[in-house]
Order: structure tokens, then sequence, then C-alpha cells
């Protein structure tokens, strides 16, 4: 059975999940994890790009890179359809 662990920082949870809503127009705990995805490689790509590129260029992750960029294009999706509505 998998134990939840606790959050190392639970207000940063707490903020994470409203960022989430704000940005998305939802918290579900699979938007959270989509958009904790989502800002640190977001951050990583910007901190050390090229650690990325080269990531990203090795055939090994070529399937994590097209998983990342479908949750960067649905995140992207969900905050225009967000932003549509007000």
């Amino acid at each position: 059975m998998e134990e939840k662990k606790e959050a190392l920082v639970p207000e940063l949870e707490e903020l994470l999940y409203k960022f989430t809503e704000l940005l998305t127009g939802e918290a579900t705990p699979e938007r959270v994890e989509m958009v904790k995805v989502w800002c640190l490689y977001t951050h990583m790509s910007k901190a050390m790009p090229p650690l990325v590129q080269h990531w990203a260029s090795e055939p090994q992750h070529q399937d994590a890179r097209n998983q990342i960029r479908e949750i960067i294009e649905q995140i992207k999706s969900w905050n225009q359809a967000k932003n549509q509505k007000h």
C-alpha cells in the first residue's frame, strides 16, 4: 500500500492549488500534478537551457519530452478556455 507523503511546506501546496485553479479554471489533483511538471520544466529550461536541451535530445527521453509537451499544450488549452469565459 502506498503511503501519502506529507508536504514539506503545506502552505506552498495550498498556493499551488490556488495557482492551478486560477491558471486552468479547476484544481483537481491531476491538474495540480500537471502544473507542477509545467512549472518545474519551464523553470529548468530557463535556468539551465543547455542541460534541458541535452536531456531532451537523448533518444531515451523522447517519450518523456513528448509527454511534457502534451502537458504544456493541455495547460495552455485550459487557460485559454478559462480566459474566454471571462
